[in-house]
């Protein structure tokens, strides 16, 4: 009710369960079923208060709850997500399915190793529609999206 009074924009973003359930809760049968659920029930009641639909931007949360094994999925489906008719925000940066993706030695990479994948998963979320990517290294990102941009301007 808040945010519609005060007419601003609001980002929904997903999360499964609470931080301290995420170690221990069980694996989604279809994330991308189960992200989109949860997406279009919060974006049908944030309108249902009053959030003018312009308004939201939604955010599958990639991370927030979602295991390892999940992660990939979700980036492979994000597309499917443009079926709730709102624009996408994908937030990847720097994330743990990425340092774990790159680990060495049974190590995972740091935050500081992290950014050619993070460039890869952004690159990856505009191929598959995102509107809005939510980065820590902004000059990499614009850049992997301004080539990502004109890869979907071929297939016109």
């Amino acid at each position: 009710a808040t945010l519609a009074e005060l007419q601003c924009g609001a980002i929904l973003m997903h999360t499964r369960g609470k931080p301290e359930e995420w170690r221990t809760q069980a694996a989604s049968a279809d994330i991308v079923a189960e992200v989109k659920r949860d997406l279009r029930t919060w974006s049908d009641a944030a309108m249902q208060t009053g959030i003018a639909r312009e308004r939201i931007v939604l955010d599958p949360g990639f991370g927030f709850g979602k295991r390892f094994g999940e992660n990939y999925p979700l980036l492979t489906g994000f597309g499917e997500l443009h079926e709730l008719g709102l624009p996408l925000l994908s937030g990847t940066s720097r994330k743990s399915f990425i340092g774990r993706t790159l680990a060495r030695e049974g190590q995972d990479a740091t935050m500081g190793e992290r950014l050619y994948g993070t460039v890869a998963t952004v690159t990856a979320s505009v191929l598959e529609g995102a509107h809005i990517v939510r980065v820590h290294d902004v000059k990499p990102a614009i850049e992997a999206a301004a080539i990502a941009d004109e890869i979907l301007n071929a297939r016109d």
